[in-house]
């Protein structure tokens, strides 16, 4: 991973971590997905085209999963870490993984976002570049 994409990766660890403050255990599971989770999509769709980046996802997700454990921890602390890791439910997506979930919203791994090689052959010719092939046009 080359020094910017760390930095960039620290950034959005922070980012989380500020997200996860025990000040904010008053809202729910499903609040604080609703209010990461945008953030992650569009970090991974930005990101995903960077050499490496699947590697770097795999890490944030366990960083992220980690941190929302904690802040669990913080909003139950009776719980007990079985209860809590037990917890994790199957992925509308794909049903052999677990994950943090409430109702419907779900944690958006970065880990299953497609990564591959930006070409610029996906682009189309812009409308304003065409020619009406007359020579004088």
């Amino acid at each position: 991973m080359a020094t910017a994409h760390a930095s960039k990766s620290a950034n959005l660890r922070r980012k989380v971590k500020q997200l996860t403050k025990r000040n904010s255990v008053s809202v729910s599971l499903g609040d604080k997905l609703r209010e990461i989770n945008p953030i992650l999509r569009g970090w991974a769709n930005y990101y995903r085209y960077c050499v490496g980046a699947g590697r770097v996802f795999v890490n944030l997700d366990w960083y992220i999963g980690l941190h929302l454990y904690c802040w669990l921890r913080k909003k139950s602390p009776k719980a007990g870490v079985r209860e809590l890791w037990g917890s994790k439910q199957p992925s509308s997506r794909r049903p052999t993984r677990r994950l943090w979930r409430d109702g419907p919203v779900e944690q958006h791994l970065l880990g299953w976002t497609p990564v591959g090689r930006y070409r610029l052959a996906w682009m189309g010719t812009p409308d304003f570049a065409m020619s009406s092939g007359e020579p004088d046009a």
